[in-house]
């Protein structure tokens, strides 16, 4: 039977979630001690069957587990895992060092090999070095490769938050959709390399001018979003105007000028997050034909 581990204390890794998968009892609960005084949120299994389940509930950040166990092996689970998710850290314990079982265990991208008895400084060494990994990964996946800044996955998740923030407490907030002006002609003049300088370098002027509390992601292609909790309407286009300044001063190396056109709309209680991006959409396409390089706030 699957055993979750309810824990009340302080932890030296907080918010990791950990998978720990074994069928002998005295290995297990000595390794159960160890693990409890260092994680919170400990789901453990006898067979890689009651594991493979524990780890669709929960999707932990880290496994750790035997190879050989009744029902399903510790290398079927991991094979079944891998089919899922790439890059969740996983530690194997084994008291059988065959040649075979290494090989399949690289074959299958397991992070760490142990052998029992385990040596405990290994041990909580790889753990560390898990942690640090999958902590890498989490903020890998949040993040536009190219820019640095969010993605637009992170982006409607952070949005989605505060939505219901606002919600809860009445508290003003405003999000902003810029689009660089006539982008494909940098593509076509100066080729793709030169844009990518371009993002680079919009998304750097952006980020070193908004608050440590705004969120600034790239939607897609050209186009990026900053939401501005605490700041109505008129904070917003105060904002927006100002980097579209930055922006249309700046000398692009080879390329000169680039500029931005913006959209801006405020949330209001009862407004879904599709209609305001639609919102901020419309007053951005507003921007667009009223010249370009300028700020549009959405007014029904």
């Amino acid at each position: 039977m699957a055993i979750t581990v309810p824990q009340n204390r302080s932890y030296q890794y907080q918010d990791v979630k950990v998978l720990y998968v074994e069928d002998e009892v005295f290995s297990r609960e000595k390794l159960l001690r160890v693990l409890n005084r260092r994680f919170s949120d400990v789901h453990v299994a006898i067979d890689g069957e009651e594991g493979f389940q524990l780890y669709q509930q929960h999707l932990p950040d880290l496994i750790i587990t035997d190879i050989k166990m009744n029902r399903m092996s510790g290398l079927d689970m991991i094979k079944k895992i891998r089919k899922h998710n790439e890059k969740v850290q996983i530690i194997v314990t084994t008291a059988h060092d065959e040649n075979d079982i290494f090989l399949q265990c690289i074959e299958n991208n397991v992070n760490h090999f142990i052998l029992k008895p385990i040596d405990l400084e290994h041990f909580l060494l790889a753990i560390q070095k898990s942690v640090e990994e999958s902590k890498k990964n989490k903020i890998l996946s949040m993040m536009d490769p190219l820019t640095r800044c969010f993605n637009r996955l992170k982006f409607e998740e952070l949005l989605s938050s505060e939505i219901r923030r606002s919600e809860r407490y009445n508290h003003p907030f405003s999000i902003i959709l810029m689009d660089i002006d006539y982008f494909k002609n940098v593509h076509d003049y100066f080729g793709h390399q030169k844009g990518d300088g371009v993002l680079i370098t919009i998304s750097t002027i952006v980020q070193q001018r908004i608050r440590e509390s705004d969120v600034f992601a790239r939607w897609g292609g050209e186009e990026f979003f900053l939401l501005t909790p605490e700041t109505n309407s008129r904070g917003a286009m105060v904002l927006a105007e100002s980097i579209r300044s930055l922006i249309d001063s700046f000398a692009f190396p080879e390329i000169g000028s680039v500029t931005c056109s913006f959209g801006v709309a405020e949330f209001s209680a009862g407004k879904s997050k599709q209609k305001l991006i639609s919102e901020a959409d419309k007053a951005l396409y507003k921007s667009k034909r009223n010249g370009r390089n300028c700020v549009t706030f959405y007014n029904s």
